[in-house]
């Protein structure tokens, strides 16, 4: 992906270490490039593993035959749900500062952060219905797909095997979900997010459930974001620094606990008779 990127820089820009202003000034290529690498990344490597090597293990996302409506309105309640207590802790992250030993860890952090609000801000610009729809299915639908396929089929099945313990599973895994976008000043909502869709996939059995949980986050980000510049991105997070905010907070945790414990138990309940 990276040579492939160096190749797109060399034909467009005439240098395969173009700076990043050179890269926000064209949108459309921004965006190809994000698709490429949703694709190449994450779906095709997916697709191989499960195909080639864990044909046994992984079912992938052809597994729709046990798909129970209830359990697809769970999914998309608990994300939905749970975007309060995922913002706070962002708010949380963004206030960490590293010791002045670290400042050089902490300087290339900052750099990495603003240099992916920029793209953020390039990738979310749209100026008509159909730029909105090309983004629901590049930023929302494509990195759902793939991000959910690699982690959660694969890497989350495999650490349940091995740890023979799938909540420490689907904790490792939410770690190196995170940690795997590169941007340390939001890790904690990544994460957060990662525990929340290997429990969707845990506990609802499919990971359909989980795409369908990511692609819920993804659009309502997108929606979020619409128009917004980095520094507005980022001058966002300080509307949690209000105490009023807590109380929502507190709500979002406890109601999607209490919505994974309900979407365990009302699993059956709607199933196709045998």
């Amino acid at each position: 992906m990276s040579f492939l990127t160096g190749v797109i820089g060399w034909l467009v820009f005439g240098n395969v270490s173009f700076e990043l202003s050179q890269l926000t000034t064209y949108p459309g290529l921004v965006k190809f490039i994000q698709t490429l690498q949703s694709l190449l990344v994450f779906v095709v490597p997916s697709a191989l593993a499960a195909k080639l090597f864990y044909p046994d293990k992984v079912k992938g996302l052809a597994d729709t035959k046990d798909m129970q409506l209830t359990m697809v309105l769970a999914s998309v309640i608990i994300i939905a749900l749970g975007q309060m207590f995922i913002g706070w802790s962002g708010y949380v992250n963004s206030k960490v500062v590293l010791p002045e030993s670290w400042s050089a860890v902490m300087d290339w952090i900052q750099k990495t952060e603003a240099e992916a609000m920029e793209l953020i801000a390039v990738l979310t610009r749209y100026d008509s219905a159909a730029g909105f729809f090309l983004n629901i299915v590049i930023i929302a639908f494509i990195p759902a797909l793939g991000e959910e396929w690699f982690f959660r089929g694969h890497v989350q099945k495999y650490f349940t095997d091995w740890f023979r313990n799938a909540h420490l599973a689907i904790f490792v895994t939410a770690i190196l979900f995170s940690a795997m976008h590169l941007q340390f000043m939001t890790f904690l909502p990544r994460f957060f997010l990662g525990l929340m869709l290997g429990y969707l996939f845990y506990v609802g059995g499919n990971l359909w459930y989980s795409v369908i949980g990511h692609f819920t986050n993804n659009l309502l980000a997108l929606i979020a974001m619409r128009g917004k510049g980095p520094e507005e991105l980022v001058s966002s997070m300080d509307r949690f620094k209000d105490p009023i905010i807590y109380p929502g907070v507190i709500f979002s945790a406890v109601s999607v606990i209490a919505v994974f414990f309900l979407m365990k138990g009302i699993k059956n309940i709607w199933a196709p008779s045998k």
